[in-house]
């Protein structure tokens, strides 16, 4: 027979064990808070030094097609700023699906598995 004190260390460890997945998933998305947010941040910078560029074009050129080719240039290399962002946010994308995909096999469907072959009675 298991006294009262024996009761509440296994009742404390079995919380323990289920809330494991649960700081794990917490972790998870602070980390992915995080790369979203910075990610985020980078793109603002790059905009805001487009449009500051963009700004700055008309008082640094002194004729009209010397204006136009050098706004035809900076939109050229903001564009290819752009897609090299956009094939990041793809890579970000896919690497955390993956990761909460992988976590979620582990920490949910295995136990789930596991607990229904206990419960389930075995045919004899």
């Amino acid at each position: 027979m298991t006294t009262f004190a024996e009761n509440i260390e296994k009742i404390t460890e079995l919380q323990k064990q289920g809330l494991e997945p649960v700081r794990n998933y917490a972790d998870f998305a602070v980390d992915a808070f995080e790369k979203i947010a910075r990610k985020n941040y980078a793109l603002c910078g790059d905009v805001l030094d487009f449009w500051v560029a963009q700004a700055r074009l008309p008082v640094a050129a002194a004729e009209p097609k010397e204006f136009f080719e050098r706004q035809v240039a900076s939109t050229r290399e903001f564009a290819e700023l752009m897609t090299t962002r956009a094939k990041e946010y793809v890579e970000l994308g896919k690497t955390l699906g993956e990761t909460s995909s992988s976590m979620f096999e582990k920490d949910v469907v295995e136990p789930a598995k596991k607990a229904a072959k206990v419960a389930t009675p075995k045919a004899a």
